[in-house]
């Protein structure tokens, strides 16, 4: 999402992240884990995702806070798709900032919020302007956990 919003340029009025926030240049998925977690990664996608995806059963037992969706789980998994692992292998190339007058928002969720706050030098230009940032106080699918928080969040933001 990062590098397309880079190349919209001022035809994007805003940007917005969802429990996620974008990578610098050079930055990949992977980069932010462990290399034993990255490497279990690897070999689920050869195991059981024709070495392009990575199974759903893997991003939810290995990746993800679960918060919220005690009663929604199959919901969940009905509904997930396997994701491609590019995605995770593939670093950001430049451009990597939208242009200077579009909008950034941030919506975080409960551990993501918890990351912004210890004030890592990496994600700290998040917590100020042009930045806004929203907090849930769920897991990180809140359109499932917390739907009508993630839109009061979202159209907040639009408005």
């Amino acid at each position: 999402m990062t590098g397309a919003a880079a190349r919209l340029g001022d035809r994007l009025e805003r940007v917005v992240y969802v429990d996620s926030a974008p990578f610098s240049a050079g930055m990949r998925m992977l980069d932010l884990m462990p290399p034993q977690a990255a490497d279990e990664l690897r070999q689920e996608v050869t195991a059981s995702g024709d070495g392009w995806k990575l199974p759903v059963e893997a991003m939810l037992s290995r990746s993800s806070s679960l918060d919220g969706l005690e009663d929604k789980m199959d919901t969940l998994r009905a509904r997930a798709t396997p994701h491609p692992f590019g995605t995770y292998t593939q670093p950001v190339s430049e451009p990597v900032e939208p242009a200077a007058d579009v909008d950034r928002v941030l919506i975080a969720c409960r551990e993501f919020t918890a990351l912004l706050d210890t004030g890592i030098p990496m994600l700290a230009h998040l917590n100020q302007p042009p930045w806004r940032r929203f907090d849930l106080p769920t897991g990180h699918w809140p359109m499932l956990s917390s739907p009508k928080a993630l839109a009061t969040a979202l159209n907040t933001a639009a408005s």
